[in-house]
């Protein structure tokens, strides 16, 4: 990124950040736009941590519903591991829009109530001491585009690298 378009990123996330922080309103979508809008700042900052969390807590706000529902905590360890892998599987390492976040963001919830399901219906009993390592090792096939899944193939291998994933998820918590 040149050097003026890393200042003006720079200016939009301070003024996103001090919108933020003036949000007087109490509906949850305006300041999951906001979280949004700095995630993608962030993202294009190379702020992989930080921008994350932004995109984490911006799609759990647009589905405050199901949050409020929810009774388990292992479902926000889970929501942010697998976000986490989403967004650092992509190129560009942030998500680009709105739709884009609500799908993944349903593809992850969706994988959840099923997890859920199978412990319930397991015979056996699931002592899960170490969530984040087990919820390391559940994979959702996210719908990647494909310049993102060739970029994996030719310069990686794999999805991406797991240290840095463990590092992103580690500085959400």
């Amino acid at each position: 990124m040149s050097k003026s378009s890393d200042d003006r990123y720079r200016k939009a996330l301070h003024v996103c950040l001090d919108r933020l922080t003036n949000e007087s309103s109490n509906e949850p979508d305006i300041v999951a736009i906001r979280f949004f809008r700095i995630g993608v700042v962030l993202g294009r900052l190379g702020e992989l941590s930080e921008s994350i969390r932004c995109f984490n807590d911006a799609f759990i706000l647009r589905d405050v519903a199901f949050e409020r529902q929810i009774q388990n905590e292992g479902w926000r360890q889970f929501h942010d591991q697998q976000m986490a892998t989403y967004i650092l599987g992509k190129r560009n390492k942030y998500i680009t829009s709105l739709a884009e976040g609500d799908m993944v963001h349903d593809l992850i919830k969706q994988r959840w109530k099923q997890l859920i399901q199978e412990l319930e219906d397991s015979e056996f009993p699931f002592l899960g001491k170490d969530l984040p390592a087990w919820f390391q090792t559940i994979r959702i096939d996210f719908p990647w585009e494909i310049e993102d899944v060739e970029h994996l193939i030719l310069n990686q291998g794999d999805q991406f690298d797991h240290d840095i994933l463990l590092e992103c998820v580690k500085s959400i918590h």
